[in-house]
């Protein structure tokens, strides 16, 4: 008699999702014997068995919940700018979106049942811990230590749920919450120039920048988080489209593209050509040399551009004696230079530098305009001059170093998924040389940076695929026809176990698995 066909277990999801097979009637009744003649445990020794199982059950998650708690924190993220700075105290701080994260952060402990299984909510990764840590150890020398608390609270709220959120609901879906989101946004800017372009359009320049009239900004408070937006909006639709309709993708690429190229936000440009070389190499070229290709047009694309800017000078202006170079960047620069010599090991402590009232070092080593800006236009010095050096290692290691590192050595993975997080992480190193969003809380690039990072560190993990999460959402965006399928090892391995103990696990039933069934992954 032929034995059964095996059930299919579900396609590339997270171990901590997939519930545990029930246990089989020899676990349960004792004595008697199995086919193969063997006497069966005891009715005592299975109880005793019963009572060493862990007594925390393997709950399956709550993905619809998680989906919205994951697509509300992306999009509270992308209004951060007009949320950020309306507080009257000019410290950055707004009770509604504080409410808002808790809300989320709330929801998705709730989802994931974070109090019966609590090991899905120690997810984040050892970089991303030290790195944190860092930031949390310099409250004790901060200048403002009551805002500085506030604002890497926030910033390790958001980490840590992302990287949750990302664990659970998989690869495939949460690249295709980010592509709606995007899109959204991108159209909503499209609209707000075309209805109001007093609005959607720069009309007066800013202290330092006597270029911006004529901008394109949309619905965002500036061009350059406008140009942000549309680029990586280009590379989550130029790599890793796999059964996209090609109409859709079209239309975003150029939409995107074309308003990119209207906010003449030269950093976006720049990083996104960068960005959008660095992933075709990695798409194209064999795992043997990416490495030192990639390696290779990173140095050459910054002694490149550093020659064209300083010699022929067409594309943004710069010269190297030119105290408004960079639209003014050198002068807060030096301003942040002059203080990082005045406190060199440690800084001001984290989030202790900018708008914290009177308190703030700019007030002593800037002037004039200086002393109205929030940020000091370079991630790297940001961070160095309020966590030091050792922070500032620790956080670039974390956010682009560790997962490159994992990108490089990914030996059997997917190109186009490589090619999407690898440009991804090139445009935000290169975004953060001119702007500062490396670790700022929920800023949209600190944001994207931890996003990339999360997918990462899921896909590149060991034996692992690329997961398609827990809902098809949309057939051509979280499916791929010709992706392996392989069956849980978690869920074979016991349902194999039962089946030996219940006298199932005969060379019958094996044979047929091996020849009708899904690959196993081991």
């Amino acid at each position: 008699m032929s034995s059964p066909a095996t059930p299919a277990s579900p396609v590339d999801q997270p171990a901590s999702v997939i519930e545990s097979p029930s246990p089989s009637e020899s676990d349960v009744v004792g004595g008697g014997q199995d086919a193969a003649g063997a006497t069966a445990p005891s009715s005592d020794e299975g109880s005793r068995r019963r009572r060493r199982r862990p007594k925390t059950p393997d709950l399956a998650v709550r993905p619809l919940w998680l989906i919205v708690a994951f697509a509300a924190l992306v999009g509270l993220s992308l209004l951060g700018p007009f949320m950020t700075y309306s507080s009257t105290d000019g410290t950055g701080g707004q009770l509604s979106r504080q409410i808002g994260y808790l809300t989320i952060a709330g929801l998705t402990v709730w989802a994931v049942h974070g109090v019966q299984v609590r090991s899905r909510l120690f997810v984040m990764p050892w970089p991303f811990i030290f790195a944190l840590g860092w930031c949390w150890l310099s409250m004790t020398w901060a200048i403002e230590p009551l805002i500085a608390i506030r604002r890497v609270l926030l910033l390790t709220m958001v980490t840590w749920l992302i990287f949750i959120m990302v664990r659970q609901i998989g690869y495939r879906t949460s690249l295709l919450i980010l592509r709606v989101l995007l899109t959204v946004l991108l159209a909503a800017n499209w609209i707000t120039v075309l209805s109001d372009p007093t609005m959607g359009i720069h009309q007066i320049n800013e202290s330092g920048d006597e270029g911006l009239v004529g901008d394109w900004r949309g619905m965002m408070e500036h061009k350059n988080i406008a140009g942000m937006t549309c680029a990586l909006t280009v590379l989550l639709f130029t790599f890793d489209p796999r059964r996209m309709p090609i109409v859709i993708r079209f239309a975003v690429l150029a939409a995107a593209g074309a308003f990119l190229w209207l906010t003449q936000s030269r950093t976006s440009i720049a990083g996104c050509a960068a960005a959008l070389v660095a992933g075709g190499l990695f798409s194209f070229y064999s795992y043997r040399w990416r490495p030192a290709i990639i390696t290779l047009v990173i140095v050459l694309g910054g002694i490149g551009a550093i020659v064209q800017n300083v010699i022929s000078d067409p594309f943004m202006r710069v010269t190297v004696d030119d105290p408004t170079t960079l639209s003014g960047r050198t002068i807060i620069w030096e301003a942040l230079w002059a203080y990082y010599r005045n406190a060199p090991y440690f800084g001001a402590g984290y989030g202790s530098f900018w708008d914290i009232g009177r308190a703030s070092p700019i007030n002593q080593f800037g002037r004039g305009w200086l002393l109205e800006i929030a940020q000091g236009h370079n991630g790297y010095l940001d961070l160095l001059i309020t966590i030091g050096p050792v922070g500032l290692g620790l956080c670039v290691y974390a956010a682009f170093v560790w997962p490159i590192l994992r990108l490089l050595n990914w030996r059997r993975g997917d190109k186009q998924v490589g090619a999407l997080l690898l440009s991804t992480l090139v445009f935000l190193i290169a975004h953060n040389a001119t702007e500062s969003t490396l670790f700022d809380r929920d800023s949209i690039g600190q944001v994207f940076v931890v996003l990339a990072a999360a997918m990462v560190f899921l896909v590149t993990r060991p034996g692992g695929r690329v997961p398609s999460g827990n809902v098809d959402l949309l057939a051509w965006a979280t499916r791929d026809e010709d992706e392996p399928q392989p069956v849980s090892t978690a869920r074979s391995g016991s349902r194999g176990q039962s089946r030996r103990r219940s006298g199932g696990g005969s060379s019958s039933g094996r044979s047929s698995r091996s020849s009708g069934g899904q690959p196993r992954s081991r």
